[in-house]
């Protein structure tokens, strides 16, 4: 009796103690014992357990086809993200030289040469990084024809892509003529980007299919 008693919840007990004028809890008092060891030996009901949700993201399943190739896409990204190491090198060596050299312990010319090193190799990297902004590395095509991807290296060195209709792209007879003879520029109508691309020096795998997207010179 005392363990059933044990198992009944507080609020049952509560209850039993209160007094009452059923003549049956009055006859029985074993009545109440067994109600509570009958509710307390019942099994708990199965928690739900949420299922998984299917994931939000969803592939993309157009499947393109490499129009052309720049094989220093590369090289070219590893030197845009190089561009801004000289430059803190260059701020943490010289004001060093010249406190040493305060101290008598290197020469001023010391300082003079590491700045002219680090400033030199600095703006190097920054006109390099200049003139090849947003340089296309691949062109993708759907198989299709109707739209072109462009993958391209931004100013950081990461690589990105935009996917554009063909009938968007400016054809390059209607683009003004560059300077620069070893690349021309990609726009289209929607807005001002401008990507470069190197086509004499890169590889085209389809040169009827080149010529479609961006015309001819």
């Amino acid at each position: 009796m005392l363990q059933a008693l044990r198992s009944c919840q507080l609020s049952r007990i509560s209850l039993a103690l209160k007094p009452t004028s059923s003549p049956s809890f009055r006859s029985s008092p074993w009545l109440l014992v067994r109600q509570c060891s009958t509710k307390s030996s019942q099994p708990a009901a199965p928690e739900k357990v949420p299922k998984n949700e299917p994931p939000s993201h969803v592939e993309d399943s157009t499947k393109w086809y490499t129009l052309y190739h720049f094989r220093g896409i590369m090289l070219t990204a590893a030197f845009k993200r190089l561009k801004l190491y000289p430059a803190g090198l260059t701020a943490v060596t010289v004001p060093t030289c010249l406190a040493l050299a305060y101290a008598d312990i290197c020469s001023v010319t010391t300082a003079q040469v590491f700045g002219s090193v680090g400033f030199t190799t600095t703006l190097t990297l920054l006109a390099f990084s200049y003139f090849t902004n947003n340089l296309v590395g691949y062109v993708y095509t759907d198989d299709e024809g109707k739209q072109v991807k462009i993958s391209y290296v931004d100013p950081g060195g990461k690589r990105q892509n935009r996917i554009y209709p063909v009938d968007n792209i400016v054809p390059r007879s209607e683009l003004q003529r560059t300077l620069l003879k070893f690349y021309f520029p990609i726009k289209n109508h929607d807005n001002g980007e401008v990507y470069r691309i190197v086509h004499r020096y890169g590889e085209v795998y389809d040169e009827k299919t080149f010529t479609k997207v961006f015309g001819r010179e």
